[in-house]
């Protein structure tokens, strides 16, 4: 950090979440957020994690039209699975979830997500740089669309599971199938992930270490099925739907509701069998990794409500 940033450098917080540590910085050059890999993290699934936001912040980001905060340094080890990535800090210049209080407020704020989620999908649908032919994937983008990997997860995963996860591999390849093209998917979307500017203007979409690319409907079944409850999910569901799909449109990206539902069906299995990948790996039982694979295999069971 000292040698990235000369001059004066003060930390003023530092808190280690799921699977990173983060600190701020008051410093020379305006305030600096660090992202990193504590000792107990460096593993390889976290440090590919940690990659792939630095590699989206670095070569995708600066393309798209999502607000984010700016990459302006990053450090790979891949021997020792050791990594750190420094954004400009946003905190004292925007807020989050928590600012608002009321049951309107938030569903407000969720209508926000959704469009933000639409901005990026429209922007990254279909482009070059999710659809290189396989041949060439290493060589132009690690990002490529891989069905017959998700296919084959979808097998692994549907040998030891329930039977709802279960009957979304045996459908998995006929969904895949019907969508329309591949978008650039957030992976890990909630209300956590998205900060609001204090004074007024876009929201910012940050944490990119679960980006990838996949069917459109796979971050909106995300957050609908695992980020909600079935109440929630029910109530707000037809809004939130109606809310992204004109948002898609008017990013140039028209689906009618029959075909989105297509879509999201095929996220929803997408989320169900890669839920219940991360539950065998989990062996603490606090993490609620269990309640969302309950959460989104009752919406997948009740498909549609």
């Amino acid at each position: 950090m000292r040698a990235a940033f000369p001059g004066a450098l003060r930390r003023l917080e530092a808190w280690t979440g799921e699977g990173a540590g983060f600190a701020r910085y008051a410093s020379a050059h305006g305030p600096l957020f660090l992202k990193y890999l504590p000792a107990a993290a460096q593993q390889p699934r976290p440090y590919r994690r940690l990659v792939r936001e630095i590699t989206y912040l670095r070569d995708l980001a600066p393309l798209s039209p999502v607000p984010h905060a700016p990459l302006l340094h990053a450090a790979l080890d891949p021997e020792g699975h050791r990594a750190h990535l420094v954004t400009a800090d946003l905190t004292d210049s925007t807020f989050g979830w928590g600012a608002f209080v009321t049951d309107e407020a938030r569903e407000a704020a969720l209508l926000d997500i959704v469009r933000l989620l639409a901005l990026h999908h429209a922007f990254w649908w279909n482009r070059p740089e999710l659809t290189a032919p396989t041949s060439q994937t290493q060589r132009i983008s690690p990002w490529t669309w891989n069905l017959a990997r998700a296919v084959r997860q979808a097998e692994e995963i549907a040998r030891f599971a329930g039977a709802a996860v279960q009957d979304a591999a045996r459908q998995l390849p006929e969904l895949l199938a019907a969508t329309s093209g591949v978008t650039l998917a957030h992976g890990d979307i909630h209300s956590g992930q998205v900060l609001w500017p204090e004074g007024g203007g876009p929201p910012i979409l940050i944490d990119y270490g679960q980006t990838q690319a996949a069917p459109l409907g796979v971050d909106f079944a995300h957050l609908l099925a695992l980020r909600l409850n079935t109440a929630e999910r029910l109530r707000l569901g037809p809004g939130l739907r109606a809310t992204y799909l004109a948002e898609l449109a008017r990013h140039g990206l028209t689906l009618w509701p029959q075909q989105f539902a297509t879509e999201e069906r095929a996220g929803l299995a997408l989320n169900l069998l890669s839920t219940a990948r991360q539950a065998a790996r989990t062996t603490d039982r606090e993490s609620g990794v269990g309640e969302a694979l309950e959460r989104v295999a009752v919406a997948w069971e009740n498909w549609p409500d």
